[in-house]
């Protein structure tokens, strides 16, 4: 092609048509750069759907890590419900609502358990660093973020939660309530544990455990902080849902 447009402008001189030649070679030089104009555009266009098919596959991605927490958060929120359940249990035979009964020795022990949500945040982080987070819509993209943002918040309260657990709980209970690692406590764990153990178990006095006011305070304590963390994990489930949602509509 080049070629041939070389031989018209070479017949153009050689035939004195000078006017002519300047034309025709104009009209080439338009004609190279509208052929790059559409080269860069199709370019262009090449790069934005490379970049589109990117971002759907960061989606995806995102859209499997936000199942997983799910799976994750509720079965924390399910874990936590029973602290509260737990709880409100032990506060009633405190209060003397409810008769004192063996339970609360799994209670002690129940309470001491702590939760950590763990995120994987990969789908985020390839999107993050990929050029094709401006090619997803700006309500999910402000979605997306408001989430991992909210879960930094979820970690910091069961920071704080867990904190509590350790310096304060779970001590305390270790002090003064040693006992109720033994064979007669109901939770499987423990009866599993010492169900073999030949020794004698200590003579336990249940009524003297609900008139520990420091120890009332401290259930009351870990009833509140499962309360808050409950909330968090309910909360982190829908705007996952909704993530969800939106990235398979």
């Amino acid at each position: 092609m080049i070629k041939f447009f070389r031989k018209i402008r070479q017949n153009l001189l050689s035939e004195n048509k000078f006017s002519k030649y300047l034309i025709y070679a104009v009209g080439e030089i338009i004609l190279v750069v509208i052929g790059i104009l559409i080269a860069l555009q199709i370019n262009n266009w090449n790069e934005k759907k490379n970049n589109i098919n990117q971002a759907e596959k960061h989606l995806e991605t995102i859209s499997l890590n936000l199942k997983d927490d799910i799976i994750q958060a509720e079965k924390l929120l399910s874990e936590t419900q029973t602290t509260i359940e737990y709880a409100n249990d032990f506060l009633d035979q405190f209060k003397t609502l409810k008769p004192v009964d063996n339970n609360i020795q799994m209670y002690l022990i129940y309470l001491m358990f702590e939760r950590n949500i763990e995120i994987n945040e990969s789908g985020l982080e390839a999107l993050l660093n990929s050029n094709s987070m401006s090619f997803i819509h700006e309500n999910l993209q402000s979605k997306i973020l408001n989430y991992y943002r909210y879960i930094e918040q979820l970690k910091s309260r069961e920071l704080n939660a867990n904190t509590e657990i350790k310096t304060m709980y779970e001590p305390y209970v270790k002090e003064n309530f040693y006992w109720i690692w033994n064979k007669t406590n109901p939770w499987h764990r423990q009866s599993e544990f010492y169900k073999d153990d030949p020794r004698t178990s200590e003579n336990i006095d249940l009524k003297s455990v609900i008139t520990d006011k420091k120890l009332e305070i401290n259930v009351m304590n870990r009833r509140y902080q499962s309360m808050l963390i409950v909330d968090f994990y309910s909360n982190a489930i829908k705007l996952a849902k909704e993530i969800i949602s939106e990235i398979e509509k």
